[in-house]
């Protein structure tokens, strides 16, 4: 099948498809006039490719788990070094997550303290282990912090 069979099956475009292929990821067979041509088992390799990438694992770092594939297993992530690219990838997100969770923390210390600044309203230090937002009563709504944000100050929603 031509390339924009490939990209129709695998629904990409075909400049990611000729991008897989220029990282070594795909290689079609080339014929003497230049076309290339694919196979279903490109397919499921593209397909794969596009869902790694979905989780959050660049392109560049498919290649353990199409090595997989390519050792016949049946699954992309039944090798240890699939296994560990995983892994990587957890570390990876759980590094950014904490990161994000610690500028939120600075942002709603610094809206507790510019809320109050010109404040008549007395402000309690916020208890240490205690989330800035809490659930109130056990259901998952996120509860404002009305206790320590003046009226004035708050968004209208």
């Amino acid at each position: 099948m031509r390339i924009g069979e490939l990209a129709r099956l695998a629904q990409l475009s075909p400049k990611a498809i000729r991008r897989y292929e220029a990282l070594g990821l795909v290689a079609p067979e080339r014929h003497p006039n230049g076309f290339r041509e694919y196979d279903d088992h490109t397919v499921r390799l593209v397909r794969e490719i596009r869902s790694l990438n979905r989780l959050g694992i660049p392109v560049e770092e498919t290649r353990p788990f199409l090595d997989c594939l390519a050792t016949g297993s049946e699954h992309v992530d039944d090798c240890p070094a699939s296994l560990a690219e995983y892994q990587r990838t957890i570390d990876a997100l759980t590094a950014e997550i904490d990161a994000l969770t610690a500028r939120r923390d600075a942002l709603t210390d610094r809206l507790r303290e510019a809320a109050h600044r010109h404040s008549t309203t007395r402000m309690l230090p916020w208890p240490t282990g205690v989330p800035a937002l809490q659930p109130p009563d056990g259901t998952t709504q996120q509860a404002e912090r009305t206790h320590d944000i003046p009226t004035e100050y708050k968004e209208s929603r």
